[in-house]
């Protein structure tokens, strides 16, 4: 399993390490820490300030991948990478998906901006991008976010509506591979305007919809595998998300919003506020994503 972790030199760049980290406890992954530099317009002169600003500027970098992989746990394969892109995002998307660096990576692991709360995402631009771009996962971790061992539970967030298939399909396939209890979410936000009847007629559904989630994880997943199903209801999507327990170790996934391009990342408004209101991390599934074989570089992520 590959992570591509997007590491700046701040508290940001931090909470990317520890949580890529976290995951790397939970299966042995290899991180790929990733500081993107501008471009390197070319020039003829070796002595000219152009190419000392950028033999400056390449020196930096690697003064922050060092810093970057001194956060690293031991017992955690990591490698560090400069590379030169017109932006942050683009050059993480590169990374993820560069056949050089171990072909098509798992997750792109980034930090949320720090003008939020602790404990709570603020989204950047960097993230903001990303989570309207990336063609693989991106997994998002909140501010001042510690390390843990391991990843100790995955949460699936979906709704009712159609088209969440392939992400508890991922969901049930992350649970699997990282052996960590699987509790599959869903959220309904009922509103004021309803009358007691829809409310009721609705909470039915949500909970016939949460059994049936369950029943299809258990048919996939051994027998003594933990499945559990939650209902998360209030007058808004926070209420629902507020109403829940959420283990500090643990991570959340939701989906891209169907206005997403095919196997690209759009953040959806209800995906949007759900991010908000958690205090844990979460990870942002493309639409019609397709999960690469785990086993593939297998071999890479041993230590040597």
């Amino acid at each position: 399993m590959r992570l591509v972790v997007g590491y700046v030199s701040n508290q940001r760049g931090v909470d990317a390490v520890h949580l890529a980290s976290s995951l790397a406890g939970a299966r042995r992954a290899r991180l790929d820490i990733v500081v993107v530099l501008p471009l390197d317009t070319p020039t003829f002169d070796m002595y000219s300030p152009d190419r000392a600003y950028q033999t400056q500027l390449e020196q930096q970098g690697q003064e922050w991948l060092d810093e970057a992989l001194a956060l690293v746990p031991d017992g955690v394969v990591a490698r560090g990478h400069v590379v030169r892109a017109e932006s942050i995002t683009e050059g993480l998307i590169d990374a993820a998906t560069d056949p050089a660096l171990g072909g098509e990576a798992h997750l792109i692991v980034i930090g949320a901006a720090h003008q939020g709360i602790i404990g709570r995402f603020s989204i950047g631009s960097i993230a903001g991008t990303l989570l309207h771009a990336s063609p693989v996962p991106v997994a998002l971790a909140p501010v001042d976010y510690g390390p843990h061992p391991a990843i100790t539970r995955l949460t699936c967030a979906t709704g009712l509506l159609p088209g969440a298939e392939a992400l508890v399909e991922l969901a049930i396939q992350l649970a699997d591979d990282w052996r960590v209890p699987l509790r599959l979410m869903s959220l309904l936000a009922v509103g004021k305007e309803r009358s007691e009847d829809a409310r009721h007629e609705l909470h039915a559904i949500a909970e016939r919809h949460v059994h049936d989630l369950v029943a299809q994880a258990n048919d996939v997943l051994p027998d003594d595998f933990p499945v559990t199903g939650v209902l998360g209801t209030g007058r808004s999507l926070e209420e629902c998300v507020h109403g829940l327990d959420f283990d500090a170790s643990e991570i959340v996934m939701v989906g891209s919003s169907r206005l997403g391009g095919p196997k690209r990342l759009f953040l959806g408004a209800s995906a949007n506020t759900i991010l908000h209101a958690l205090p844990v991390p979460m990870i942002v599934v493309p639409r019609d994503y397709e999960v690469p074989a785990y086993g593939v570089h297998a071999e890479a992520a041993q230590p040597d």
